[in-house]
């Protein structure tokens, strides 16, 4: 049972599911290729087949808030990754 000294990410990089089951939505026909988290807290999701990237703001307690897609990238462009900084 987590206490006020309980990490959602261990030293090791093991998440701990927090509040139960996670429900997420991704744009209708996209994939969920890749994530990256930048040093400023933020959360991109790579969503191959929509030329989106998805982008969430990590909360001091780990969940994530919405902020917004960047769109424009092209939908065949043959994603591999997501890196961020």
């Amino acid at each position: 049972m987590c206490r006020k000294t309980c990490r959602p990410i261990s030293a090791t990089g093991v998440l701990t599911l927090l509040g139960g089951t996670v429900v997420g939505t991704k744009p209708s026909g996209s994939t969920n290729l890749d994530i990256a988290v930048s040093a400023d807290k933020f959360l991109y999701t790579l969503n191959s087949g929509t030329g989106m990237i998805g982008i969430f703001g990590i909360q001091p307690d780990a969940t994530l808030n919405k902020v917004g897609e960047a769109e424009g990238l092209a939908q065949a462009s043959g994603f591999n990754g997501i890196a961020a900084n």
